[in-house]
């Protein structure tokens, strides 16, 4: 399943994590996988702590950052979509 902008999606309750400086740096505990988030990825990481439509946090993004709408739409889409593969979020509305 494809991540689109209409969705509510929400991080995964179960997963450890931990803020070090301006980054999340993230266990998997069903891959046994770390994961270092940037500072935008960050962002996105703790607006997804409640359920938030996918362009709620776009807009949110863009009031924060200087990016086009454009741009922001395809890197969180492109973002969402490689956590969702990753088991890190799930999707709750479409």
């Amino acid at each position: 399943m494809t991540i689109a902008l209409e969705d509510k999606v929400q991080r995964h309750t179960e997963l450890v994590f931990a803020h070090m400086g301006n980054e999340v740096v993230m266990m998997s505990e069903d891959q046994s996988d770390y994961l270092g988030l940037n500072g935008v990825a960050s962002r996105i990481w703790e607006m997804l702590e409640q359920p938030l439509a996918v362009d709620v946090v776009c807009t949110k993004l863009q009031q924060e950052f200087e990016v086009s709408k454009e741009q922001c739409e395809q890197d969180v889409l492109l973002f969402l979509n490689e956590m969702q593969q990753r088991n890190l979020i799930q999707v709750l509305s479409s």
